[in-house]
């Protein structure tokens, strides 16, 4: 349609319409003018035929309660860095009984997409080796051990657990718990690292709160449960960190519950990904992870290593942002 209106072929009017060096931009001009006002859009078939690339982006989430906004706000920031771009965002719930690594595998046999976006990542993560032995883009939001380099964006867990204990102790807390759902996962290694060292620097109590929650449990309802058997057994610690808002309302609700006071009787400080804490009371104290921002920086990392870039030079770590 676009050669029936200019009078140019179609191999000038591609060229054109992908800014190659040798059309003039008068030419250009005009073919996108005649594209934009017929409603020229490429057909994504067609393109995936010719080129083996799908230009779809796939974003895999376990969906549990504890996440809270994470998936929204992950989204916004990939889909802000993707706009400009031929790609296009799918977002692939995976449901509590689905397997990851299998619908994983589905994707990168069938060259369903040209890169993962994966999350929740554990040390010697099969998910990202799988892709790594296949050649396919992936991006992670969190670390991995694996010896072979991928690219990701990390929230410095170390340093918010750290800095998190340190503020606890200067609140008066000698006994301090963190409170993570799956203690299996990378970054759950990272924040005990950071208390730890505050245990050597100040002579604190880590107190093992319970980190792992019976199989085919609500996480949430069995740590309110926990914090009420603390509370009235006289070992919930006098500080906790928590690593999300979710975790911080259940222990709010099972202190409150057997009529316990926060920032009297336990000092609660969490991570923030989203603005649910500014609206409880009583205010607790938060460390901020920007979701969006990761997001952002997720996809241009991916973009990056499907162009082909060292995925060594892929590799980010956030800083937390402080609200004491």
């Amino acid at each position: 349609m676009i050669a029936e209106r200019t009078g140019f072929a179609v191999t000038t009017i591609s060229k054109a319409l992908h800014d190659a060096p040798n059309i003039s931009e008068k030419t250009k001009k005009h073919i996108r003018s005649i594209a934009e006002e017929i409603g020229y859009q490429p057909d994504r078939a067609g393109v995936s035929l010719r080129t083996g690339r799908t230009n779809k982006i796939v974003l895999l989430m376990q969906l549990e309660d504890e996440i809270s906004d994470f998936s929204r706000r992950l989204i916004l920031g990939i889909v802000r860095v993707l706009e400009p771009t031929p790609y296009e965002l799918v977002f692939h719930p995976i449901l509590p009984k689905n397997d990851e690594l299998d619908e994983i595998k589905k994707i990168v046999n069938n060259r369903a997409a040209d890169g993962l976006v994966l999350a929740q990542t554990a040390p010697n993560d099969p998910r990202v080796s799988f892709a790594l032995e296949h050649n396919f883009p992936v991006v992670t939001h969190g670390r991995t051990t694996l010896d072979a380099p991928h690219p990701y964006y990390d929230f410095d867990n170390k340093k918010f657990s750290y800095c998190a204990g340190k503020r606890l102790v200067e609140l008066g807390c000698s006994s301090i718990g963190l409170l993570a759902p799956e203690s299996y996962l990378t970054y759950y290694q990272h924040l005990q690292s950071g208390l730890n060292d505050v245990v050597l620097e100040s002579k604190c109590e880590a107190i093992n709160f319970r980190t792992e929650t019976p199989k085919n449990s609500d996480y949430l309802r069995w740590l309110r449960k926990e914090t009420v058997f603390a509370m009235e057994n006289g070992t919930m610690p006098q500080g906790v960190i928590c690593s999300g808002e979710m975790a911080a309302l259940a222990v709010i609700d099972g202190v409150q519950s057997v009529g316990g006071e926060i920032g009297r009787d336990v000092k609660i400080i969490s991570r923030k990904t989203s603005s649910l804490l500014e609206y409880i009371h009583p205010h607790i104290e938060w460390v901020e992870e920007d979701l969006i921002v990761a997001g952002e920086h997720l996809a241009k990392l991916l973009l990056r290593n499907i162009q082909g870039h060292d995925p060594r030079e892929l590799q980010i770590v956030g800083p937390p942002t402080f609200d004491w």
